[in-house]
């Protein structure tokens, strides 16, 4: 059985001096870029642009990484496309090209930006038949380079590679996903059904400057300053994960994945090259403050429900009221209100978009007195 190889580089800040390089070592790492990219080939660009965030809040994938992958890809002869599909953006997706600094990248390397919400669909199917319908460019491009960004995440505790093609699903759709699978088991099986139906050839993380605490919106920046790159998304996200102190059954995503044979997470199959993981070992990352309701039986869940609870909630200082959390509740249980929305907690599935699509930090997680007591 052959090895996944998974490159870990050094990427001392987002200068474009330092990134360049670390971006070429990298894709050397695995051979080189021409191994997959041909002159004239049409090649997808797949970063996390999950809202209209600036690049030092840490939310979205780096501008200067995309810069340099794009770069790369022009200096093969082929043509490069920068595309995503982001939440909340009903009033237009230029806000979020602009604010990303993905804009910035068209302009200045020429690469074409896609908004998946406006390029149409193709039909995808499972092995188990299951449809999808996914962004056109996804399907039409020659290859696919994903570059996601290392962050916690409240509902699935990581986001990383496997998950950042969730966002070739355009627009409502993900809401629908969240609404027919609130827990996150039955999530993560979602997610890698996608996964398995547009794999890209390559991953490379941005964890240059990672996310933690209640991410994958709201939480803290954290400085790691590497780059990691492979083929294998699961065996990225298993390296990721244990930067962040998670086993790989944790995070049902990495789990999921693996289980169907869509990638490794054991070190006897994984062949890393790079830097020494041992200086990682140990980094203390601040995990989602819902990790420790994973952690009660089964059988007491519903038992201790009315005293132990996570649940979004509205910080009123920082509302601005502009209603995207409104605008992007799969289950609608989020309504206008003055001076901020409310919630119907009755129907309310914690699946956190809203606290995911808030531009401002204002929806945070709340906790019953027991949850603070237990989670410290």
């Amino acid at each position: 059985m052959s090895s996944s190889l998974v490159s870990v580089i050094s990427c001392l800040d987002y200068t474009l001096e330092h990134v360049r390089p670390a971006v070429k070592k990298s894709l050397d790492n695995l051979g080189g870029l021409k191994r997959w990219v041909k002159k004239g080939d049409r090649i997808l660009i797949k970063p996390n642009l999950l809202s209209a965030r600036e690049p030092e809040k840490a939310v979205t994938t780096h501008p200067a990484l995309v810069q340099a992958v794009v770069e790369e890809v022009q200096r093969l002869g082929a043509k490069a496309m920068i595309g995503d599909s982001p939440g909340g953006v009903e009033k237009g997706i230029q806000r979020v090209w602009e604010n990303t600094g993905m804009a910035e990248v068209s302009k200045i390397t020429g690469a074409k930006l896609i908004s998946f919400e406006k390029s149409g669909v193709v039909e995808k199917k499972t092995t188990s038949g299951k449809t999808y319908w996914v962004a056109k460019p996804s399907a039409e491009c020659d290859i696919i380079i994903s570059l996601p960004k290392l962050k916690t995440h409240s509902l699935c505790l990581m986001t990383c590679a496997v998950k950042n093609m969730f966002g070739v699903i355009p627009g409502f759709r993900k809401g629908e996903y969240h609404k027919e699978a609130p827990k996150p088991k039955d999530f993560a099986e979602i997610v890698v059904d996608i996964y398995s139906v547009v794999k890209p050839q390559i991953n490379l993380v941005d964890a240059v400057v990672a996310m933690e605490g209640d991410g994958a919106a709201s939480g803290d920046p954290r400085y790691l300053g590497l780059l990691l790159a492979s083929e294998d998304a699961v065996a990225l996200d298993f390296i990721c994960g244990m930067f962040m102190g998670l086993k790989p059954e944790e995070v049902e995503i990495t789990w999921e994945a693996a289980q169907r044979g869509l990638g490794k997470i054991s070190f006897d199959e994984i062949q890393v090259i790079g830097e020494d993981l041992e200086e990682f070992e140990g980094l203390g990352f601040k995990l989602p403050s819902s990790r420790f309701l994973r952690l009660i039986p089964k059988f007491l869940v519903k038992l201790l429900a009315p005293y132990i609870w996570v649940r979004p909630a509205i910080l009123k200082a920082n509302c601005t009221n502009c209603n995207i959390c409104v605008d992007n509740c799969p289950v609608k249980t989020i309504f206008p209100g003055d001076p901020t929305p409310t919630y119907d907690y009755k129907n309310c599935i914690n699946c956190m978009c809203c606290h995911e699509l808030c531009p401002h930090r204002a929806v945070y997680l709340d906790k019953s007195w027991l949850s603070k007591r237990i989670g410290r």
